[in-house]
Order: structure tokens, then sequence, then C-alpha cells
């Protein structure tokens, strides 16, 4: 009942419906882990009954939700099933010999005719009541079971990542090193997984943005090194479309890159306070980054923005300009704009623009199952060639009278090869048929 169940065509249906819905759904709600922070809390701002909707029904993080896992690992008991019987009709297919067809008679002898058909590339596979079964191209027959197998193959891999995929994010200044074990800013765990812990430190050597002319990006390059406990560092680049392996894990670039603005601040009394304020690129030289940030020490809200270049004369130059705005009742209630060692008064403050540096991201995957995923595709490459390119030709070979009968069929795209059938005649001494004489 389980088997006639998972086989039936309606739970088939439903299963690739339902995993279609999952697909439709990963890309309609924004993923926690791909989507910046900035644009999920907008997001969720805005759509406040789908973000309730989202966080209740792990829709933020769909492709390692339980939700997903148990339809993932229905959909692969269904295969499994279906791909046991794919492959018990191939290999009965394999032994059984056929009974219709196309057939002639011919006065020539069965071992004639036999050495002329292997000639043509039929092997001959045994044979029962008499008549000897040859058959070429029979590989052919496990098309369909390799095509099934290669999907539950790639499925079973898909469900190992789900369970134990680890994948983190960490963005650091240049020349910061983040420790084994240290917080990561994003995280995101598959159901059986524990917490990423890098083999090694890692430090951001460099991050070096390339533009053209129009603002457009040309190439982001990121350095950093790997550094063990004894101090030596191993050092790797990576660029857009490049990413890094490192002792079985894969590192990517972020998503996000900027600059960091480093600031004091000296009260009235005195007190002194350094921050770092780290936002985003801009996207053109004559648009500013913006960003909000909430201070325990301010009263107020304050609200950041910087341009790349305080001329404009580009996206990314030596003299950025950084300004802060103190709102208070959604008013702008005070602004400082400063340069790199500028002083200003914002408020009941003194601020300085100490330094000015420059962040990047980096994505470290820790995943067991991808070369499944791979394999499992060449396998149903494999499986449609044999099914589309490779269909089996049979034919039953058996004494008659003083010479022999040859019945002949091709399992799929018989018209396409019909000009076998005359071909087995002409080794016959018979002439070929046409559709004429056949109507």
């Amino acid at each position: 009942m389980l088997k006639r169940f998972f086989l039936s065509r309606k739970t088939v249906i439903t299963l690739i419906l339902l995993m279609l819905g999952a697909i439709l759904l990963g890309y309609s709600f924004p993923q926690r882990f791909l989507t910046p922070p900035p644009e999920l809390d907008t997001w969720q701002l805005a759509n406040p009954t789908l973000a309730k909707l989202s966080r209740g029904l792990a829709l933020d993080h769909v492709y390692t939700s339980p939700w997903f896992a148990v339809l993932l690992a229905l959909f692969l008991v269904s295969l499994c099933f279906s791909t046991w019987e794919q492959f018990r009709i191939a290999l009965r297919k394999s032994r059984e010999g056929i009974s219709e067809g196309e057939s002639f008679e011919t006065p020539i002898s069965a071992a004639e005719l036999a050495a002329g058909l292997r000639s043509l590339g039929y092997l001959k596979l045994g044979g029962r009541d008499g008549a000897n079964r040859f058959v070429r191209h029979p590989w052919g027959y496990w098309g369909n079971f390799l095509l099934h197998l290669g999907i539950v193959v790639s499925i079973a891999s898909s469900l190992l990542i789900l369970l134990c995929e680890k994948r983190a994010v960490i963005d650091l200044l240049e020349g910061e090193v983040h420790q084994p074990g240290a917080e990561w800013i994003k995280e995101e765990r598959g159901l059986l997984a524990g917490k990423l812990i890098l083999p090694e430190a890692v430090r951001l050597d460099r991050v070096v943005p390339e533009y053209y002319d129009n603002d457009n990006m040309r190439q982001l390059t990121t350095d950093f090194s790997f550094v063990d406990a004894a101090g030596r560092a191993t050092p790797f680049s990576m660029h857009i479309n490049k990413s890094v392996r490192h002792k079985g894990m894969r590192i990517f670039q972020g998503k996000s890159h900027g600059r960091a603005f480093f600031v004091k601040f000296t009260g009235r009394d005195g007190q002194e306070h350094g921050e770092v304020f780290s936002l985003d690129q801009p996207v053109d030289r004559n648009t500013a980054s913006y960003k909000d940030f909430v201070l325990t020490w301010l009263p107020s809200e304050l609200k950041t923005k910087y341009y790349g270049d305080a001329e404009r004369r580009s996206l990314d130059g030596n003299n950025p300009l950084f300004v802060m705005r103190l709102m208070e009742d959604g008013k702008v209630a005070a602004e400082l704009p400063l340069k790199v060692g500028e002083t200003g008064r914002l408020g009941d403050y003194s601020a300085q623009l100490v330094k000015v540096e420059r962040w990047g991201g980096l994505i470290f995957i820790d995943t067991t199952g991808m070369a499944g995923i791979f394999l499992g595709f060449f396998i149903v490459c494999l499986g449609g060639s044999l099914s589309y390119f490779c269909p089996p030709r049979e034919c039953s070979l058996s004494p008659a009278g003083s010479g022999c009968r040859l019945v002949w069929r091709a399992t799929r795209f018989e018209r396409l090869y019909r000009d076998e059938f005359d071909e087995l005649r002409s080794l016959a001494r018979l002439p070929a048929t046409t559709d004429e004489q056949k109507a």
C-alpha cells in the first residue's frame, strides 16, 4: 500500500507542485542569509503582515526549514520507488525476447544472417523457444532507469546539504582578524549542523574596487589570509566570479563593501566616545550612501551618509565626505559634514573624523554533498542520451523451413530507424520494402 501510494499519479503530481511552490516562496520572500540586513528591515517595515507570516512559517529561510526537509524527503521516497520500478522494467526488457514486429523469411541460413547482424552492431542476448535474440544498443534499455537514478542522487545530495550545510557572513575592516569561534554577523545552519567554526583565524588584507567612467563596477578584488596558531599567514585573493577553497571550506566575496569612518566625540564635560560607522559603497558619485545608528550614550537618533568623493569627481576617491545628522521629533536638529582630519560641532558634542578605512564581507560555506549533485546531473545526462540517442533495436532469428525467419522492431523512433530493417532485408538478399508496397 505504501508503494502504491508513493507511485500514484496524484501523489507524484502533488509532490511536484509542492516543490515548485516552495521554490516560488523562496523567490517571493527575502531570504535572511542572502538579503542585506537594511533591505530585510525595509521589507519587513513595508510588509508587516507578510513579515509576521515569514517568521512564523520560516519563509525567510525556506531551504533550511524543517517543513522543506520533510517535503524533500517525501519526494525522495517517491523517486526511490519509481527508480526501483524502472530498474525492474529495464531488467525485464533486457532478458525478454520479442514476439511481434516487422518480419520476413529468407532462404539463407540462420548462421549466415546472424553474422550479418553482428557486423551491424547487433549483440546476441540469448534466446528461447529455438529463437536467438539480437539487440543493437542494449544499454538503451537502462536510459529511463538512469534518468530516475540521477534525480534520486541529486535529491539525496540536496537533502544532505540541507541537513548538514553551514554558512556564515562576516564584515571586516582591512587588517581586522576574525578568530575561530567568534560571533558572525549572519549564520545559517542545516537542521543537523552545529556552529560554523573556522579552522584558522582569517584576516582581511585589502579591498580594491575598480569602476568604469560611468560608475559601473568593473572589478572587486578581495585579498585575505588565513593565520594559523603560530602566526603563519596563507594569503588568498578572489574577485567577482572567483571563489576560494581552503581546508574543505568555500569562501566567497560578501554582497557589500564600503568605508568605515572613525569618529571621536567629545562632550562639554570632556568625556570622549569613539565610534566606527560602516556604510555601504554609494551607487554613483552623485548619490550618497545612507545608514541610521542608535548610540546608547546619545539621546537623539543619528543619521549618516557619505559620498565617495567630496568633489564628486569619482565614486571611490581619496577624499570622501561624511555627514552626520542629529534627529529630534523627526526633524534635523544638527548637521555636520566632515572630511578626514576635520573637527566640527554636532549638538552638545565636538566630533572629529579621525580616519577612514575600507571594509569588506566574506562568506564562508561548509557543505557536504555538492559532488553528489554534479554526479546526479551527469547520470541524468547519461540516461537521457541513452534514451534518445541509443534506443535498442531488437531482432529475433528462428529457423523456418530450409532458411530462417527474422522479426525486427525498434523500441523507440521506429520510423527513424526504418532503414535498418531494409538493410537487414538486403543482407537476406531480399528487396527493400517501401511504404507503398506495404500498403
